[in-house]
């Protein structure tokens, strides 16, 4: 793993309390149809790398979240929270980190698998449960926050399953490909 990625997972390189998440961002063309695009950015990369996609583990713990993700997520102070920090690669270049929080009350039932994910997608988990929901996006530009690093725009939604919540954020990394849109043929939610 390089330097650049991590500081990522050791989140020095992010200060998420800092990430100005906004829902009407003005939004470059470039970035704008990868952070709207409703459809499974895991399918999505998947198509993208040719079938040469992987997930690498960075960090999972059980920790506090940060306010505005528990602010998001509707979680009292004093609750914990499952975080889950990823690579997600395409032809071994990495495209996209990853923050995944989900309240321990939400492990539960067809959740309960999310606790050892491991190197596996979440996109492929949650995208096959039949109750999922999502909430709009809010983005951010992390180019001026992590000067040095490798993030570019990022993008964050509430996914719900069963009426159990997750906040999941996506970081777009400088070496993601100046590629054609997502295609959104697949599930809207």
């Amino acid at each position: 793993m390089n330097l650049q990625l991590q500081r990522l997972a050791a989140r020095r390189g992010i200060d998420y309390a800092a990430l100005q998440w906004r829902s009407g961002a003005l939004l470059p063309a470039r970035w704008r149809p990868w952070l709207l695009c409703r459809d499974s950015l895991t399918a999505q990369l998947k198509q993208l790398s040719g079938g040469r996609f992987t997930v690498q583990l960075l960090r999972q713990a059980v920790e506090s979240p940060h306010d505005s993700e528990r602010q998001q997520l509707g979680m009292a102070t004093r609750h914990w929270a499952l975080v889950r920090e990823v690579v997600l690669s395409g032809g071994g270049q990495p495209w996209v980190f990853a923050r995944t929080v989900v309240p321990l009350q939400t492990l539960t039932g067809p959740l309960r698998k999310l606790r050892s994910l491991g190197s596996r997608p979440l996109g492929e988990q949650l995208f096959a449960e039949p109750s999922l929901c999502r909430s709009g996006f809010e983005t951010a530009d992390c180019r001026r926050l992590v000067a040095g690093q490798s993030a570019q725009w990022g993008r964050r939604s509430r996914f719900t399953v069963a009426g159990k919540p997750l906040l999941v954020a996506e970081l777009f990394l400088e070496a993601f490909p100046r590629a054609t849109p997502p295609r959104t043929a697949g599930r809207q939610v």
